[in-house]
């Protein structure tokens, strides 16, 4: 259910205070264009399958800061300043860079207005941090490994970490701006490419944001689900594998990596690609899946519990790898909530969070699983609950493939004027789409990957941790730059 209210900007940052006091989340914070509607900001929160969204017209371009009393605003303040242009007021500490590395004059990315070609590039802002011993260590945007582009900025006294600031922007491709546009244009193959490996989430997201009431076939909701936990397994794999390798420790590493090889090639076999670009579409399915190949899928599954047995395995073994990630890069309880973790990262603090659960779709309703969940918030908890949630998604793969019928893959969509939302569990948590749709065209599409939430985690998780320990920690996250930058 969502419920819409109209409220003024006088009145947000209380609004939104008094919501999550009683249990609700900060799902997605966007500002709207003048134009099909006010010039606006629309606030959207979640408390299991009820949705609240407040409506607030902006006069000029300006409004009173709302971070500083609600600390999960910050990330969104941010973005709207940079891409919408909007500046709220009374801030201390200066914004650095969001999504970009550069700005428009008297422009801003998202305008409808076109573009002036000339650019002008931001300065890095420093940590703003003194005293005796205490210097700066700039890691990144170009890092050792072929990976995304990220810039971190460390204030240190030593080794151990003091203040960390996340900076990016090196991946920003315009992609809110490229899916405006006729509502009814299928823009699936643009989607799928927000973060590569999480395409399924996001081609399920959009689709979500598209169908609206639509009833999509039995069949498809089924594919469906199997296509999502086999992104979330091979992501899981890659995951705990990395954090082995950041170690040191090559044989997990390389037996991890392996078994992620065995999902990409399934996936190849079963959805035409490794990734499993091309399978969702709004509807449905774009392409069936033979018995043979539900027969090669059930075949896969049946091994996968014991191939993460034996990799926990060989990794808790080693009393220099379990040195590494217990006690490391802790994510306390209060952090997650005050912040909103997502995903792994905030079920690893003690924080019970699952759309799957809490606002089940596709076939997630039909299917039994359990969210797993640790309390210690660090390394070792992330990796505990990836290689928990990769157990549980053989089993949701196994009663899709034991319930799955023949049927149609895709049904008609036409979709709905106002606003369209698409809700899902991606294997890094909790990912957003919303459109805006008025006279047939995207007027607004927002897209809030949970990346985009978790960098802040990861600053929070990283002071009181030596500089060494960074890349064990930050794999442990695994989060998304191009999610992040869109």
């Amino acid at each position: 259910m969502i419920t819409e209210i109209h409220i003024g900007i006088s009145s947000l940052a209380e609004k939104i205070a008094e919501k999550l006091s009683e249990g609700y989340g900060l799902m997605c914070m966007y500002a709207n264009e003048k134009g099909a509607t006010e010039r606006s900001i629309r606030t959207l929160l979640r408390k299991d399958s009820d949705i609240i969204t407040f409506f607030t017209v902006i006069e000029g371009d300006s409004y009173g800061a709302i971070s500083p009393a609600v600390p999960q605003v910050r990330p969104y303040e941010r973005e709207m300043h940079e891409m919408s242009g909007l500046i709220p007021e009374g801030l201390t500490e200066k914004f650095g860079p969001q999504r970009l590395q550069w700005a428009y004059k008297d422009a801003y990315p998202l305008q409808k207005a076109p573009l002036p070609e000339e650019r002008i590039f931001h300065p890095m802002p420093d940590n703003r941090m003194e005293g005796d011993g205490v210097f700066e260590i700039p890691v990144g945007p170009v890092h050792a490994g072929i990976i995304e582009p990220g810039h971190f900025r460390f204030s240190v006294a030593g080794e151990p970490i003091l203040k960390v600031r996340t900076h990016f922007g090196y991946t920003y491709r315009g992609i809110e701006k490229l899916m405006e546009g006729r509502s009814d244009s299928d823009r699936t193959r643009l989607i799928e490419r927000v973060s590569g490996d999480t395409a399924v989430a996001n081609a399920l997201a959009y689709a979500h944001a598209m169908e609206g009431d639509t009833e999509v076939p039995e069949r498809a909701r089924y594919l469906r689900t199997i296509f999502a936990e086999l992104e979330r397994i091979y992501c899981h794999f890659g995951d705990i594998s990395g954090i082995a390798q950041d170690t040191g420790f090559s044989v997990p590493a390389v037996f991890g990596a392996g078994i992620k090889e065995k999902i990409l090639r399934l996936n190849e076999i079963v959805g035409g690609h490794r990734f499993l670009m091309g399978t969702i579409v709004p509807g449905g399915v774009r392409r069936d899946i033979s018995d043979d190949s539900l027969k090669a899928i059930q075949n896969r599954i049946l091994k996968i519990s014991f191939d993460i047995e034996e990799l926990v395995g060989m990794m808790e073994g080693s009393s220099f790898l379990m040195d590494r990630v217990e006690t490391t890069g802790i994510l306390s309880h209060q952090d997650a909530l005050t912040y909103r973790a997502l995903g792994p990262a905030a079920r690893a603090s003690g924080v019970k969070t699952d759309v799957r659960k809490e606002l089940p779709y596709d076939a997630y309703g039909d299917v039994g699983f359990r969210v797993f969940t640790r309390d210690k918030g660090d390394v070792y908890s992330r990796m505990l609950v990836k290689a928990g949630e990769i157990v549980e998604s053989t089993s949701i793969i196994n009663q899709c493939l034991d319930r799955i019928r023949p049927g149609p893959l895709r049904a008609e969509v036409t979709p709905s004027e106002g606003l369209g939302l698409g809700i899902v569990e991606a294997p890094r948590g909790e990912l957003v789409h919303s459109a805006e749709i008025f006279n047939g065209d995207i007027w607004r599409y927002r897209i809030r990957d949970p990346s985009f939430i978790n960098w802040l985690a990861l600053e929070r998780a990283l002071p009181g941790n030596i500089v060494a320990d960074f890349p064990l920690i930050n794999k442990s996250f695994n989060l998304s730059y191009s999610g992040n930058d869109l």
